[in-house]
């Protein structure tokens, strides 16, 4: 699931960051992956990826920003971000959605055999 107006929100922080050229390194990096081949998008979305690890990181340990740590994982783009999240995006793929096939619709006929439909008869 994504939530477009968020990704939307982080991805106007990295091009601020690219304005602005703080980080220098947000700036090298987008070169960088450019370099490798990277879609302008694709760079930018591995950028705010590091940026919401980071984000995470200071709400959830209470401590301040640390630009030391944030550029140390850009510096590790891209290979940082495949294994972190499209490995882990293909583990998700290979297990399957669990559906029981046994539940009973409410507009299905009735199990009990009453050839009603079930939500006027058992449900």
């Amino acid at each position: 699931m994504v939530n477009y107006k968020l990704k939307a929100q982080l991805l106007d922080v990295v091009d601020n960051q690219l304005r602005d050229n703080d980080p220098k390194t947000t700036k090298r990096t987008l070169h960088r992956l450019l370099d490798l081949g990277y879609s302008e998008t694709e760079s930018k979305e591995m950028i705010a990826a590091i940026l919401v690890e980071e984000m995470h990181d200071v709400m959830k340990n209470n401590e301040v920003y640390n630009e030391k740590r944030y550029c140390k994982k850009l510096d590790k783009l891209p290979e940082y971000y495949l294994q972190k999240y499209v490995e882990s995006e293909s583990d998700q793929e290979i297990q399957s959605k669990v559906v029981n096939e046994d539940k009973v619709g409410r507009n299905d006929p009735c199990p009990c055999g009453s050839e009603k439909k079930y939500k006027k008869c058992c449900g």
